[in-house]
């Protein structure tokens, strides 16, 4: 299948795994969760987990589509998934140590010539400032994250919550991102057009069915503009 590009009017992108770069930010993570749960072990004569061991158990826990990651992350490594509470409290996310993917920031200056930009994310508070410390604060008219609406994917209301605000169409709009639970699925489901950036801890989800096949695949974001019209 191709994109439209003539009805596109807005492109929504995600933010992790597929406009930042998150693998040395998310090894970081995985070390502080190995971390906390060896703490948790000592003296019950339970194996010494890694951050590898945690890594590999996230992306496990991807292509499941497990609902809740940091529980079926628990799970698949041992620990009653009633401290997931407390686990997910002890191990503080590293933004610091995200960076962009080195084709996004000509992409995205080169697509906001022509469209209106967007992000729908499940982000902590402060998304717009992080992206503004990359240097794209003026290129994202709306900016929808999780942790400020109070709703998150997939949930379809957060992607009616964001075409709302760009008083934009479902089928004037494109998603773009990398999970196919998170992203791809719920935006086709209300009539978005819908881009995978095959890349980051989701590449290896494979689609269980219609519903969940995106429009288009892609390896790399700089394969975007031409898919749109753009030279």
């Amino acid at each position: 299948m191709t994109i439209d590009g003539g009805r596109i009017r807005w492109v929504f992108f995600d933010v992790g795994d597929t406009l930042l770069d998150e693998r040395e930010a998310m090894f970081d993570w995985c070390g502080q969760v190995a971390g906390e749960l060896n703490r948790r072990r000592q003296g019950r004569g339970l194996a010494v987990v890694d951050a590898a061991d945690v890594w590999l158990a996230r992306e496990r826990a991807y292509v499941e589509f497990a609902p809740d990651v940091l529980r079926r992350i628990l799970k698949i490594l041992g620990v009653p998934t009633t401290d997931a509470k407390d686990v997910y409290r002890a191990a503080q996310y590293p933004h610091a140590l995200e960076r962009p993917f080195v084709d996004a920031p000509p992409v995205l200056r080169q697509l906001a010539a022509r469209f209106h930009l967007g992000v729908i994310a499940n982000q902590e508070g402060g998304v717009r400032e992080r992206l503004r410390g990359h240097g794209w604060g003026s290129l994202f008219a709306v900016c929808v994250s999780s942790a400020e609406e109070g709703v998150k994917k997939p949930d379809p209301a957060i992607f009616r919550l964001a075409l709302a605000r760009a008083g934009c169409r479902a089928d004037e709009a494109l998603m773009v991102g990398d999970r196919i639970d998170n992203d791809i699925a719920p935006a086709k489901s209300i009539g978005m057009s819908t881009v995978r950036v095959r890349q980051g801890l989701a590449r290896k989800q494979e689609p269980r069915g219609r519903a969940e096949m995106p429009d288009v695949t892609i390896r790399r974001l700089r394969e975007l503009p031409a898919l749109l019209g753009l030279p």
